[in-house]
């Protein structure tokens, strides 16, 4: 398993070992940035989508299209 070194001040470690152990923490920290990071780019992606194929529908064809779902 890879290492990796992080920089952090006396409170910042002592607000961070409330939560569990040191490693734990920043593990869970990583997670949280990284799952961040990936949802920005799929609202990106989302977004050129939307953006190139605008869809527009009322609320009638909405309901049409729930009731042909219900159907089948």
């Amino acid at each position: 398993m890879p290492t990796i070194s992080v920089r952090i001040s006396e409170k910042e470690k002592k607000e961070l070992i409330q939560y569990g152990h040191l490693s734990n923490s920043v593990r869970e920290a990583l997670r949280l940035y990284l799952n961040a990071k990936k949802s920005q780019q799929l609202l990106r992606k989302l977004e050129e989508l939307q953006l190139n194929n605008p869809v527009k529908t009322t609320t009638l064809e909405e309901v049409r299209l729930i009731k042909e779902d219900r159907n089948r």
